[in-house]
């Protein structure tokens, strides 16, 4: 709310009127680009974006794409922005007058810093405030970059939804991803002949049937599927260059986030089995009860931390173990 509301008056200090902007004016901007994205100067934003006197509508990234910063996910969002703007310019783009850029942080510090935004990269919406296709609302919006809408399909259909028409992403096809898997599933299918053909499955034993299952709930439970669809960044990362173990929202998370649960799921079932096949092996019931404590406490210290983790990510959530 703080970046939406000081964005006019940084504009009004900055610009004054306003007089001036042209769609034809950024669509040239635009033209420069290969994927018809603007890369946009602080003067040229605050001219042709922030002012409501416009017929027309930009959907401008607020991002840091420069190396040094080491932003993952605004390169994330960068692609997807730029796979929705080649498929609108595919289309021709005459349905409405819509125009797509980029403000990077190192084109727009002061306005980073009088605007106190430290959390990028953000996905703006500023819409048409005067003509035929002006909003009831012109003022600027922010759309949050979910799992969804950080990936060009999610972002396509939510633009469409908000501008009310069809917009659709252009995203190539990877043909190396495709070329990996399918190596991964032949390989996979050859090596189950070869232990089909030379291994007697059932000599393996119980162990090794309740390791592969437990093994296989683990990476079920732990995220690694929404990994390997949304290939988020292994770590975040602040401002001052300090790494992030865990995404502050339950619509995201970093790669880390999955070994980290996973180890702590494995954790907790370490302890079940060793409670049920070990313990009550141990010899002297003294022995036994302080071996049975530990392997409990350790299972709610796990518990606990798993517990607090959910808590970081859902914030309004009211029970805690023993973290807080």
């Amino acid at each position: 709310m703080r970046l939406l509301a000081g964005l006019a008056l940084f504009g009004l200090a900055l610009v004054g009127t306003g007089a001036g902007q042209s769609f034809g004016q950024l669509q040239a901007l635009c033209g420069k680009d290969k994927d018809g994205v603007a890369q946009l100067e602080l003067s040229q934003f605050m001219k042709h974006v922030v002012s409501e006197d416009k017929d027309y509508a930009v959907v401008v990234q607020l991002t840091a794409l420069s190396p040094r910063y080491k932003c993952d996910t605004c390169h994330v969002v960068d692609r997807a922005l730029r796979a929705v703007s080649r498929g609108w310019k595919k289309s021709g783009g005459s349905q409405k007058r819509l125009a797509f850029g980029t403000l990077d942080v190192e084109n727009g510090e002061e306005l980073f810093q009088q605007m106190g935004i430290d959390k990028i990269p953000r996905l703006m919406i500023f819409p048409a405030g005067k003509g035929p296709e002006a909003m009831a609302n012109s003022s600027p919006r922010e759309m949050k970059l979910g799992a969804r809408n950080s990936h060009a399909e999610g972002m396509a259909v939510r633009l469409s939804e908000l501008f009310g028409v069809e917009i659709k992403a252009d995203v190539p096809v990877d043909f190396k991803k495709y070329l990996v898997n399918s190596a991964a599933v032949a390989g996979a299918a050859y090596a189950s002949l070869l232990a089909y053909r030379h291994i007697n499955l059932r000599m393996l034993g119980r162990n090794v049937w309740a390791v592969a299952t437990i093994t296989f709930v683990l990476l079920m439970t732990s995220g690694f599927m929404w990994n390997r669809i949304n290939s988020p960044p292994y770590l975040g990362q602040t401002r001052s260059g300090d790494a992030v173990l865990f995404a502050p929202t339950q619509s995201q998370q970093f790669g880390v986030e999955t070994q980290i649960v996973a180890t702590g799921y494995a954790a907790c079932a370490l302890c079940v089995v060793l409670l049920v096949k070990h313990v009550p092996r141990v010899s002297g019931a003294e022995q036994r009860t302080l071996v049975t404590f530990m392997v409990v406490a350790s299972m709610l210290l796990v518990y606990s931390y798993l517990n607090s983790v959910f808590r970081l990510k859902m914030p309004g959530y009211p029970y805690k173990l023993l973290l807080p």
